[in-house]
């Protein structure tokens, strides 16, 4: 287990020192930030006074290995547009997107499994069980933003059941949580539902019908070996789910780092984009670590790979 750690461990950090050094390219890419960050029509004496404050006039490389070093403490130039350091800005709002990414993620699990369960634990169930799926398909053809917006004018605009924006009541999350949810549902119910089938087919589970175990048992046994495929795709999708967080956060207004985002984007807050960036990255990093380690949890022949070489 150890062993599993440590391998698991080193391919995160490869990944998150892979990650900032594409950002800190992208920073360079288009010459000195001093320039992006500058106020509009700031004179070259400015600019100058600007890069050299925040060390971009220094060597490239030395510039590299203080970027790094300082992205991985946290520490990145004040925010212009909220006069604080940008990462406190971005964990003000952390809560927020974790709050929604979670239930969102946990409530199309949920989904997934039943729907899953319901369409593939029966082989004769015809068009009376494959309603649920049908309806899955329909929510992964219609995009996110369309959805979101379909969403606000049933339920807010027509019906007045739900708030369309802000944070400012537990209701608030129902309509973003639903928007995020409909984009990752599809892939996990049908990648759950396909390998239970596929589990039901195998000759164990034949074995233990013939045995005379309860149809139930069998299900569940085959649920069981279906749920590693499925938290491949549940990862994937977690990692998508914080770029989505982006969209939705904008049409809702809901006050996480999503939106936050585009606020710094729309003001030219060049530190904020890219603090908000960083913790991005390194989101999408942690996630895929801790879907590794369940590949651990959930199959023991995981841990021991790689053992004999």
């Amino acid at each position: 287990m150890i062993r599993f750690l440590t391998r698991r461990l080193s391919l995160t950090l490869l990944a998150v020192w892979g990650a900032l050094s594409a950002v800190f390219l992208v920073l360079h890419s288009s010459g000195d930030p001093a320039v992006m960050m500058a106020p509009i029509g700031a004179p070259p004496e400015k600019v100058a006074q600007l890069s050299h404050a925040l060390g971009y006039d220094r060597p490239l490389a030395e510039q590299y290995f203080s970027f790094f070093g300082d992205a991985l403490r946290g520490h990145f130039p004040d925010s212009l547009t909220f006069q604080q350091p940008a990462i406190e800005v971005v964990l003000q709002r952390l809560g927020a997107t974790v709050l929604l990414a979670g239930v969102a993620l946990a409530a199309a699990a949920l989904l997934a499994l039943a729907v899953g369960l319901w369409t593939g634990s029966r082989e004769d169930g015809g068009a009376r069980r494959e309603w649920p799926m049908w309806v899955v398909f329909l929510a992964q053809s219609v995009p996110g933003f369309y959805v979101g917006v379909l969403l606000v004018w049933i339920f807010g605009v027509r019906l007045h059941w739900l708030p369309t924006s802000g944070a400012t009541t537990a209701t608030s999350i129902v309509l973003p949580v639903a928007t995020l949810a409909c984009g990752v549902l599809p892939p996990l119910a049908r990648v759950f539902r396909n390998n239970l089938r596929g589990e039901l087919a195998r000759p164990y589970s034949r074995t233990g019908t013939a045995l005379g175990m309860s149809r139930a048992r069998v299900v569940r046994h085959a649920a069981y070996g279906s749920l590693l495929p499925t938290v491949t795709v549940l990862g994937l999708e977690a990692g998508a789910l914080l770029g989505g967080t982006v969209i939705v956060e904008s049409v809702f207004s809901w006050p996480g780092v999503g939106q936050l985002a585009v606020t710094a984007l729309q003001n030219q807050d060049y530190p904020l984009v890219l603090a908000d960036l960083t913790f991005l990255i390194l989101a999408f990093v942690l996630v895929n670590l801790i879907v590794d380690l369940l590949y651990g949890v959930l199959d023991p022949r995981v841990r021991h790979e790689g053992r004999g070489n």
